[in-house]
């Protein structure tokens, strides 16, 4: 390991089990509180869902954004508010 590289670099790095963040394990908490085969199914699709996402390198926040910019388009057009309150 390099001696100009610091371990506190990775402090703030989110703690993963299975490339799949560890919050995303705590759905299994409401299985636990109301056991069902629907509720199971459902925790087990969304470990797949996160787990998919960890293979294409993607988390949930930066999914969510490239889909916002997907929809919002390339261009941006039309002014901000400021701008048509003072000058238009």
């Amino acid at each position: 390991m390099n001696s100009d590289y610091s371990e506190w670099l990775d402090a703030g790095k989110t703690a993963t089990f299975f490339r799949i963040p560890v919050m995303v394990y705590l759905v299994f908490l409401i299985w636990v509180i109301k056991p069902s085969v629907v509720l199971f199914c459902f925790c087990i699709a969304l470990l797949a869902f996160y787990r998919v996402l960890a293979i294409f390198g993607y988390t949930l926040t930066v999914l969510l954004q490239r889909i916002l910019h997907w929809l919002r388009g390339n261009n941006v057009s039309g002014r901000p508010w400021w701008y048509r309150k003072f000058f238009e």
